[in-house]
């Protein structure tokens, strides 16, 4: 059994399925989210479900399917709300300051004035923003290479669940129970392309979309203490739908969602052929490559501002500062 991603495995089917020595396959299971999203595609498959219906009835079923889109809409739309929010306001006003002169023409100025061996005038530009910006240097590049490794599993999860989903073939009975499990095997053609377009793509933009804004949001932070309690508040977002799910509907459904998984078997599937170790190495790359290029280069500007601030307070702030910082085995510390 290879995992590459929390609800995410492959059994060989050979090995766990009786099957006739020529027919080999991978069974690839995802488990749906623990959400609102989660109870959207357990009441669609449900509602498709024959026997499912002819037990307890086209009404519960329907109602089932009913309240589990209904959930979806309020969870997604919560996040989808707040992370526009986010985006349009919040991370806007902390940019503001920044984009007002240029970081790299103030960082040229803060250089020059350390290379002079001069400070510069209480009313510089520079030295106003520099007073403002408490950050350490590589703090934003260490929270948000954590801040991608808490995304990134929702990311790929989201995104197996989307092939999975597509990839079912169609059929009356959607759901298999198995030792305790809910595996939803099959759908209808048009259910499955509703679930897919309406609810799974949806659900991998969202998550691509808050690490995006979350890598922005904590990229503009000017203190280091704000970089690590906004960091724990964009994982709130996250979140969202979870909440909504677990606030609003019943112990039952949870129960239901909480066991459900996406089946199917995949006769090719080289890509899962990976080794374990070797999954893991790409994502620390994948990862690690991300956050170097967006942190030291993209806004590559802004940390030489920011490393030139530093460098100035050390220079010609804090050595007037009394009171400024701590002094650590004959270290000054202070930002």
């Amino acid at each position: 059994m290879f995992y590459f991603a929390p609800g995410f495995s492959v059994l060989t089917s050979k090995q766990f399925l009786p099957r006739t020595p020529e027919v080999q396959g991978e069974l690839v299971e995802v488990e749906i989210p623990k959400s609102t999203h989660g109870a959207a595609i357990l009441g669609i498959a449900q509602a498709c479900d024959q026997h499912y219906t002819d037990e307890l009835g086209t009404h519960q079923a329907f109602g089932r399917m009913a309240n589990g889109i209904v959930l979806f809409i309020l969870g997604g739309g919560i996040q989808i709300v707040l992370v526009g929010l986010l985006y349009f306001f919040s991370e806007e006003r902390m940019q503001d300051p920044y984009e007002a002169i240029g970081t790299d023409v103030l960082a040229k100025d803060l250089r020059g004035a350390l290379a002079s061996g001069k400070a510069l005038d209480q009313s510089h530009d520079a030295l106003q923003l520099c007073l403002k910006d408490h950050s350490v240097p590589w703090s934003q590049s260490m929270v948000s290479f954590v801040w991608l490794c808490k995304c990134v599993p929702h990311i790929v999860n989201a995104a197996w669940a989307t092939w999975v989903l597509a990839s079912l073939p169609s059929g009356s009975k959607t759901i298999s129970s198995k030792m305790g499990k809910l595996n939803i095997v099959s759908l209808p053609l048009i259910p499955k392309m509703c679930a897919v377009i309406f609810i799974q793509l949806p659900l991998v933009f969202l998550d691509v979309a808050l690490a995006i804004v979350g890598m922005k949001f904590l990229m503009y932070c000017n203190a280091l203490g704000k970089l690590i309690v906004k960091a724990m508040s964009l994982s709130y977002i996250e979140t969202v739908a979870g909440v909504v799910f677990a606030g609003l509907s019943s112990k039952a459904f949870q129960l239901e969602v909480n066991k459900t998984f996406l089946v199917h078997e995949f006769t090719k599937m080289p890509l899962y052929k990976l080794e374990s170790w070797l999954s893991g190495l790409l994502k620390i790359l994948c990862i690690a490559g991300l956050t170097i290029w967006y942190c030291r280069i993209k806004h590559g500007d802004l940390q030489d501002f920011r490393l030139a601030c530093f460098q100035y307070k050390y220079q010609f702030v804090f050595p007037n500062c009394e009171h400024c910082g701590l002094d650590f085995f004959g270290l000054h510390l202070a930002n």
